[in-house]
This record gives structure tokens, sequence and C-alpha cells, in this order.
């Protein structure tokens, strides 16, 4: 990992590792007589067979959402669905996204913020509360001009019907 990788994903690194280890197998390391993928083999037939259940690769943390529909992971805030507040949730934090469950069903996914004190947001998680105020539309953070056009723009579609749908539903699925 020297230098450090500059790679656009997180599967893209992977992919690069497993490039790396292939070309690595062949090699013989001084004092050995057989290769790495030789010796790996080997020890393979020692290895305690893989577990039926899969593994969650991730951070779980029981929180309650807020009553402006947030939930704060680790020192950031992201949003749920107004219908969502107050209720106990619980945060799912992976590498590369956050994803919160309410129950057995899953009510936001946003991508991992790594920064400080930041509000990661969803405009479409309000709209049932503008439904109901929609003079508060100049003053909700989660409609700052950028997020707002950004939105109506990569969700054209499920913008028009979200204004539908809203009362009650994720509908953030299209955007997360």
């Amino acid at each position: 990992m020297v230098p450090l990788p500059q790679v656009r994903s997180i599967d893209e690194l992977n992919a690069r590792l497993l490039d790396a280890c292939e070309k690595r197998k062949v090699a013989v390391l001084r004092g050995q007589k057989e290769s790495i993928g030789e010796r790996l083999e080997r020890d393979r037939l020692a290895w305690l067979p893989i577990p039926d259940e899969s593994f969650d690769p991730c951070e779980k943390v029981a929180t309650r959402a807020t009553s402006l529909s947030l939930v704060r992971y680790q020192t950031n805030d992201y949003s749920v669905p107004t219908a969502y507040g107050h209720h106990e949730v619980l945060v799912r934090g992976y590498v590369d996204q956050v994803v919160i469950s309410c129950g057995s069903e899953v009510i936001a996914r946003h991508e991992r913020c790594y920064g400080k004190a930041e509000f990661i947001y969803n405009p479409l998680h309000y709209l049932a509360l503008l439904e109901r105020k929609p003079g508060a539309l100049d003053q909700a953070a989660p409609y700052s001009i950028g997020t707002f056009l950004m939105t109506s723009i990569i969700c054209g579609a499920c913008w028009k019907g979200a204004w539908a749908n809203a009362a009650g539903r994720n509908i953030s699925r299209c955007c997360a």
C-alpha cells in the first residue's frame, strides 16, 4: 500500500489488491522452496471451514432519531424520513455508506461522510413535512439551493411522483 493507491471506489481498490495478490502468489521467498501460492494451498488444509452465516462488515449502533428527523452516527447527522422522528433506529456504518433501519425496514441510505459535525440530508425525506408546511421551504436546511437542484435534476422522475407518495413511505430509495 505504498505509495497510497489513488482509487475512485472500494471496488476499484479491491480489484487492484486482488491483482497484486495473484501476481505475488508465484514468488518464492528467500529461504523457502515453495512459492507463496503453494504454501497457501498447504495452509488451507489446516483451516477451519467457513461459517454458514454471512458476516455483515459494519459497525452497528442503536440510537434514536431526533425531532428534526436526523440520526447521529459518529460525528455527523444523517436524515431519515420525517415519519421516523423520535423512533428507535439501528445505524449500520459501512466503509462507503450508512444504512439506517427502523425495525426490519431500511428507512435511509446515505454515502458515508468522514467529515466532522456535518449534516447529510436527502431532501426527499422532508417532502411529507413540506406538504403540510410549504412556507418552510425558504428556511429548510435540506433544501439549500445546491442540494435541492441536484436532487431535482438527478431524480426528476421520482421527484414528480414523490409528492403523491410522500406521506408515510420511504421514497428515498431512488436517491440513496
